[in-house]
């Protein structure tokens, strides 16, 4: 491979430091590139509170960040001018929302050099460990200083021209006054639904359901944000909504109000009801509130599908596609303090809180008996099991608890409530 950059391709010494050390080591940083973003959001979290005003961004930035990181070990290993690059499609999708999140372009810059300055760390830490003297030591160090400063230098000349565009249209557009308006309901500053209706050209005297509806990563086709209102049309037409709001509250997530002047019907809001019917965008994902009317129950439902997504996004792989607060509620509840939450599970549950799949499927098993009034056959029939397989599962759930589940059922069934989320909860502490 004939490399484009300039400072290899026309230097034979330097062309031989990069084929030896540097290209082995940018492999190895595409496969660490989703650990050095989580290093750098704790940076960012710690010194840039502002980036991440609420939990749920951050997994927007967290994409935008490791798309980046790659982009740049991959300039790297294929010797790529990185002042030739576009910005990755996640890190666009996250200066866009940032506008319309109001962030300064000030701290979008910081954020780029709290990057920087991670990746570097580690560059240093790798290739003073692998290079085989001080000369080649050294080369290496100049010559990847210099890629990662000119890929930063590019980034962030792409960016702000992403940002200004992107805010000189927010300002002519609709959206930002409707992002005002919305804000004003949310925090109650608005309490005049007719007014908050005129300016939202949304009807507020009537029945809500407020979805949260997010993506794991940016599509490889189409735009995010029509990927993301199009799963809330489905959705809309799933429930027999008459009304739909869409408002972007982060580069890969929407959150979408539903309405209707007669009730919602429950069995349509049922979960897994949803995941069969709505026709959801691959990769898409949903958390929904329940019912409220006027302008408080426009707040409450909100309120609730942030709960709820939070409760999803803590479940990680073992999250369903739709997640209803109403089948959550106790979990989201009980999650709020992830040190006393783990604390609990762990003291409750024992060995039955193992991260194995057996175990927890014997978990989840005594998690529906108990739900369902202690009914073998209910349960069997929740689970898709014969009820003999249900008494089997409750009967080695005992076991393992070494006690009768009736000794502390209470504690047990919140322990259990729990436990889908414990991964994630681990990981908060």
């Amino acid at each position: 491979m004939d490399p484009e950059w300039a400072p290899i391709r026309d230097d034979a010494a330097a062309q031989q430091v990069w084929q030896s050390v540097l290209r082995p080591i940018a492999a190895d940083l595409v496969e660490q590139s989703p650990q050095l973003a989580e290093d750098v959001l704790d940076r960012i979290r710690v010194e840039q509170p502002q980036l991440m005003p609420e939990a749920q961004f951050a997994e927007g930035q967290q994409a935008g960040i490791e798309s980046s990181i790659r982009q740049f070990a991959r300039s790297v290993a294929d010797g790529a001018d990185p002042r030739g690059l576009e910005l990755p499609a996640e890190a666009v999708a996250l200066g866009r929302a940032r506008v319309q999140q109001r962030v300064p372009l000030a701290f979008l810059i910081r954020s780029f050099r709290l990057a920087q300055d991670t990746v570097w760390e580690w560059l240093f830490g790798r290739i003073t460990s692998s290079a085989s003297d001080a000369a080649q030591q050294a080369a290496a160090l100049q010559l990847v200083t210099s890629w990662l400063f000119a890929y930063i230098d590019s980034s962030l000349a792409l960016t702000e021209e992403i940002y200004e565009g992107e805010r000189e249209a927010w300002l002519r557009s609709a959206a930002a006054s409707r992002t005002t308006a919305i804000d004003d309901v949310l925090s109650e500053r608005e309490r005049d639904a007719q007014r908050a209706a005129k300016k939202l050209r949304y009807d507020l005297n009537r029945h809500h359901v407020c979805v949260a509806v997010w993506l794991a990563a940016a599509p490889d086709a189409g735009d995010v944000q029509q990927v993301l209102a199009s799963a809330g049309t489905a959705l809309s037409r799933a429930v027999a909504a008459e009304s739909t709001l869409h408002q972007p509250v982060g580069p890969l997530s929407m959150s979408v109000w539903l309405s209707r002047r007669e009730t919602f019907d429950p069995a349509l809001l049922d979960a897994g009801t949803l995941t069969r019917t709505a026709g959801l965008p691959a990769g898409a994902r949903v958390a929904v509130s329940d019912p409220g009317f006027g302008l408080k129950g426009f707040r409450d439902s909100y309120i609730q599908a942030g709960h709820a997504r939070r409760v999803a996004t803590l479940s990680r792989s073992r999250a369903a596609v739709a997640t209803r607060y109403r089948d959550v509620a106790l979990a989201a509840l009980a999650s709020v303090d992830a040190d006393q939450a783990v604390a609990f599970v762990h003291r409750v549950l024992g060995p039955l809180a193992d991260d194995d799949e057996a175990t927890y499927r014997v978990a989840m098993t005594l998690a529906v008996y108990l739900q369902e009034n202690r009914s073998p056959a209910r349960a069997a029939q929740r689970l898709t099991v014969h009820p003999n397989t249900v008494s089997y599962r409750v009967n080695q759930a005992e076991t393992i608890l070494g006690r009768d589940v009736d000794d502390d059922a209470l504690e047990v069934s919140m322990a259990l409530a729990l436990l889908p989320l414990l991964p994630g909860l681990i990981a908060e502490v």
